[in-house]
């Protein structure tokens, strides 16, 4: 995490000039220790309007899916205000909180609005969004006054995502990021090798020109693919 993150400790009286109401700056606050409790860093950011809602899933008649000029132009003012906030993106776990305050009782998915901040949000509060382990939302009626609270807040998890998930490689200790396979030991091929007794470093001889080369795979015998060519050419010459 970055160190321009707002400390928890913060009251609401300090908020307040961020988000510019004293309750939003309260409700955040409660929306924060209940998210992530314990966090010492948090961000709050105040979207004034009706909270837009991420449509459904549109196809051309080829199939191919688009977006409609209407969720492109909600989320690029959504990602403008985001970046009034944030820096530079937060790169490990995340916990998200949205309050959204609707002007009418016009009947909206919650989870269609947090989309709409995930996707908006995506590079410029986060890496990715699946740094986002906790999610809170809830709709709220202001006809006098629409807006869209969030609270973005580190969240402590043992499912480690980001920048955070990271392992010590068990042959050269540097630190490396793990994803997909959880399960990896060493921080790149050569590691591997080395730790098998195959040192990648020390070049070899290239079996049809004989000038050493450095392999990157330990199964690798020719230098370039122009030898590899010649080696296949080789042996048509000698089954002919």
């Amino acid at each position: 995490m970055t160190d321009d993150i707002l400390p928890l400790e913060l009251t609401a009286d300090s908020l307040f000039p961020i988000g510019g109401r004293a309750e939003d700056a309260e409700r955040a606050l409660l929306l924060c220790e209940a998210l992530a409790p314990g966090t010492g860093q948090m961000k709050m950011a105040v979207i004034d309007g009706e909270p837009p809602s991420k449509s459904r899933p549109r196809f051309k008649r080829t199939g191919k899916p688009y977006r409609t000029k209407e969720d492109v132009d909600a989320e690029a003012r959504t990602a403008q205000q985001l970046r009034k906030v944030f820096d530079r993106p937060w790169t490990g776990n995340v916990a998200l909180g949205c309050v959204f305050f609707r002007p009418n009782k016009q009947r909206i998915d919650v989870d269609n609005m947090i989309k709409h901040v995930c996707d908006a949000a995506n590079g410029i509060a986060w890496n990715d969004d699946s740094q986002v382990t906790a999610v809170y939302g809830v709709a709220e009626l202001d006809p006098q006054n629409p807006r869209t609270v969030i609270v973005f807040a580190q969240h402590r998890s043992t499912l480690t995502r980001g920048t955070d998930n990271v392992r010590p490689c068990e042959y050269c200790g540097t630190l490396f990021e793990l994803v997909g396979r959880t399960t990896k030991r060493f921080c790149t091929a050569a590691c591997s090798y080395k730790a098998r007794g195959f040192d990648l470093s020390k070049p070899v001889v290239c079996k049809q020109c004989g000038e050493l080369f450095r392999r990157t795979t330990k199964a690798q015998i020719l230098c370039s693919r122009a030898c590899r060519a010649e080696s296949v050419r080789g042996r048509q010459d000698v089954t002919a």
